[in-house]
């Protein structure tokens, strides 16, 4: 065999699929006879969660929490179960350990996270039924590609564009551009964030705006050298060389400042602070979710702190020109007292910041809460 180098460094071959059901025991699993159940996991009343592995030869399966594994029964039929509890709701990684080794289960919710695949259980809470599916309109995620003259590579991204975006074909949007956490990808505010779910439903109760959301990659592979390196500081850079003008290109969205915002958790909250503050001329708006403007980040090395220190120090003219600017973090977040430290910062200086704390650590359960309140106060006098 001799495959072309143009077919082995395609990234067509490096894409995955996510599914959308709930993820039932194949049938060629032991001829499909599973006891009493041909369901690969179930979530309890109590908060419980049962699980199942499928493992004829296996000697020992644990599966769980990280900081609570707990040992599961082989059944008669080569399958693994057992009852897991979490102490809180939300989404929560689940781990499996078959004989030691640490494997994906086919048989549980597989999503991307931490850099890698990973199997995942989702706990409700009942204090977020705003994240559920309902007899509403629902808008369109599209998975769109362009290249990037910043990365030397061709990215992909999620776009969430509101109910009514194909009929009215002569309305036009303003568009958040939304980034995710360190070691996740553009497909996770989707699947793992529900933000199109979010926003169907705050559109159907007429509490926020339509408009459109761009979700990017921001764990970013610059070719280098031959080579693709992880590289995020040059992420900021692609969204307005590439990925803007690509997004105004392709969607009916209003090009103008005041309709145009960026938002993130964690380290995608750190990337749209440093958006925001460098580039105030481009963005009307930003959401900071558990994370900080850099100048208050201690043990940062920002790359052009005195802009940024120079913008917020001119109180009137940012609250003029970022409205509304957004903070959030959950209340057992370990870098809590950072976010109080940047609340005064701000306040010293007059600049109108919306904090808010939500229970939680530092979790989608926190960053659902602050997109859905932060989406609510968007592009209100566009």
């Amino acid at each position: 065999m001799n495959i072309p180098e143009n077919f082995l460094n395609n990234q067509t071959f490096d894409s995955r699929a996510i599914g959308f059901n709930r993820q039932l025991i194949p049938n060629m699993i032991n001829g499909g006879k599973h006891g009493d159940t041909n369901i690969g996991y179930k979530v309890n009343p109590d908060g419980s969660v049962f699980v199942c592995l499928y493992g004829s030869t296996a000697n020992e399966v644990t599966a769980g929490p990280p900081e609570n594994l707990v040992s599961l029964t082989k059944q008669e039929d080569g399958m693994w179960t057992g009852t897991i509890q979490y102490e809180d709701p939300g989404l929560k990684q689940l781990l499996f350990y078959v004989d030691g080794v640490r494997i994906i289960n086919p048989l549980a919710p597989i999503g991307y996270g931490w850099g890698y695949g990973i199997n995942y259980i989702e706990v409700p809470d009942p204090d977020q039924d705003y994240i559920l599916i309902r007899n509403v309109p629902h808008g369109t995620v599209s998975q769109d590609y362009f290249f990037s003259t910043v990365t030397g590579e061709w990215e992909c991204c999620y776009v969430y564009t509101p109910p009514g975006y194909r009929d009215d074909l002569e309305k036009k949007y303003p568009v958040l551009y939304l980034q995710h956490g360190g070691g996740e990808n553009e497909a996770c505010w989707t699947h793992l964030g529900k933000v199109n779910f979010i926003m169907d439903n705050l559109l159907a109760e007429g509490k926020a705006v339509p408009f459109i959301i761009v979700m990017n990659n921001a764990m970013m592979q610059v070719n280098t050298d031959g080579h693709p390196h992880l590289d995020t500081s040059k992420f900021n850079e692609m969204v307005i060389r590439d990925s803007i003008p690509f997004i105004e290109s392709h969607y009916r969205v209003i090009s103008d400042k005041k309709a145009r915002a960026v938002a993130g958790l964690s380290m995608g909250s750190l990337l749209s602070g440093e958006m925001i503050m460098e580039h105030i001329d481009l963005f009307g708006s930003a959401g900071l979710f558990t994370g900080y403007t850099y100048p208050v980040f201690p043990g940062a090395e920002p790359r052009s702190q005195e802009a940024q220190l120079r913008v917020l120090d001119d109180a009137e003219t940012f609250n003029r020109e970022v409205d509304p600017f957004f903070g959030a973090i959950g209340d057992h977040e370990v870098s809590l007292p950072l976010f109080e430290k940047e609340r005064e910062y701000c306040r010293a200086r007059g600049i109108n910041y919306i904090q808010k704390i939500y229970p939680g650590y530092h979790e989608w359960r926190v960053w659902r809460a602050a997109f859905h309140d932060y989406a609510e106060l968007l592009f209100r006098n566009i």
